[in-house]
């Protein structure tokens, strides 16, 4: 078969919605200035579904910031890769500045988060060498693991005993191989919310040897005391071989940094084919993350608010008698049951009634007869918002447990075959 005729025929697990789902709940259009109050479809919504943890995408000192770097050096500058003609004095400042900020010896600039960790799995192991990760890992990650050629093992979120199992296994294979074992996890699991059991990870290099790569993009800026991430959090982040984080959670940005032993991230610097051979991450971009890390370091203020907001609508939610599962950090997920179109319909009633703007997974991005409501807190969002949002779930869940939703599907798939 032609290879055009079988994606036009199969366009993929989301791709089948995109007649109906396109601009609505898929790649819709948010526009106005980022924070808590944005526009959608011309009208303001209350935004619960932006990775502005610490408001810093429209701090003033932010944007000046931003637009100082960009008037002196334009988007363009430096030209090329890193290896080859993209790197200045900033690039190095930067890095080692957040070395400092995460407790490591050494860190590497990248471009882009997501490809920098596909390229980082694929440029540590090699063939003999055995990887084990958490099911529920983020896209980067399953994407890194597939590169690989050797074996690799996925154990039961954040299940100990699972992993310990899958390192007995990983042991055994690399003891034929002569190769060596990576464990890959998340420090904060983007979906439910929980940490990675970091600790517990780290204690079992009493037993195995591994080395221990840790994804903590929704923990870098949010949690621990200075808000190094959740290796501080739990006490571990000597442990963490390889910590990797993005600028795209809260130090609202593009790009994102590894940090690790001197050797290993200079290993890394010659060996991730992401970085070699595409263009470095542009002056503006390096000088933002720097006034960005700076004001991380120096307003502990926002992390606090972020989390007397994530609290209060935490508890909420849970007072309202809403299940947001066992997360312990910023992300709030809500859990109900129904099918994608009675999420489909409730979402829609969320934007359009009552202004809530918030992102909606169902099947088959997870178990048939779930929805997941996620909202994202920010140290931005008022008393007010949280206040309104509570009053709009109590709503629509009130219209899915009383078979609102579920009338109009039925009655949408009846004029559908009717047509037919």
């Amino acid at each position: 078969m032609d290879i055009f005729e079988r994606v036009k025929q199969n366009p993929g697990p989301l791709g089948q919605f995109a007649d109906y789902a396109e601009g609505d709940y898929v790649f819709p259009k948010l526009e106005g200035p980022i924070g808590p109050r944005m526009k959608f479809k011309g009208k303001e919504v209350i935004c619960w579904s932006i990775n502005n943890y610490l408001g810093l995408a429209e701090h003033p000192e932010v944007r000046k910031a931003d637009t100082e770097a960009t008037e002196k050096y334009g988007l363009a500058y430096p030209m090329g890769a890193r290896a080859m003609s993209g790197t200045t004095d900033m690039h190095l400042l930067l890095e080692d500045q957040l070395a400092q900020f995460v407790g490591k010896e050494s860190a590497y600039l990248l471009n882009f988060g997501y490809q920098g960790m596909v390229s980082c799995i694929d440029s540590l192991v090699s063939k003999k060498d055995v990887i084990v990760y958490d099911v529920d890992s983020h896209a980067c990650i399953v994407d890194g693991v597939r590169l690989h050629f050797g074996k690799r093992f996925t154990y039961q979120h954040n299940n100990i005993e699972s992993l310990e199992k899958n390192l007995q296994r990983a042991t055994k294979v690399a003891e034929k191989t002569g190769g060596g074992i990576l464990v890959i996890t998340e420090g904060v699991f983007g979906m439910r919310g929980e940490q990675g059991k970091l600790k517990e990870i780290c204690d079992l290099k009493e037993k195995y040897s591994f080395r221990l790569l840790v994804d903590d993009a929704h923990g870098f800026g949010t949690l621990g005391k200075t808000g190094a991430g959740t290796g501080e959090e739990q006490g571990v982040q000597d442990k963490i071989d390889v910590y990797f984080a993005t600028f795209a959670k809260s130090m609202a940005g593009v790009g994102g940094f590894f940090a690790g032993d001197k050797e290993i991230i200079r290993y890394l610097k010659y060996n991730m084919r992401s970085q070699i051979f595409a263009k470095s991450l542009p002056m503006p971009m390096v000088m933002g993350a720097i006034k960005r890390l700076e004001l991380l370091k120096t307003t502990p203020e926002l992390k606090n608010k972020l989390w007397e907001n994530v609290e209060k609508l935490q508890k909420g939610l849970r007072e309202h008698g809403f299940d947001c599962g066992t997360t312990n950090t910023c992300v709030t997920p809500v859990y109900l049951k129904g099918s994608p179109i009675e999420a489909t319909l409730l979402v829609e009633d969320l934007r359009s009634k009552y202004s809530i703007f918030c992102s909606v997974v169902s099947y088959p991005v997870i178990p048939k007869g779930m929805i997941i409501l996620r909202l994202i807190p920010t140290a931005v969002h008022t008393d007010e918002d949280i206040e309104l949002t509570l009053k709009a779930f109590d709503a629509v869940r009130e219209n899915l447990i009383s078979g609102v939703y579920k009338e109009k599907e039925t009655q949408m798939n009846f004029n559908y075959h009717q047509q037919i």
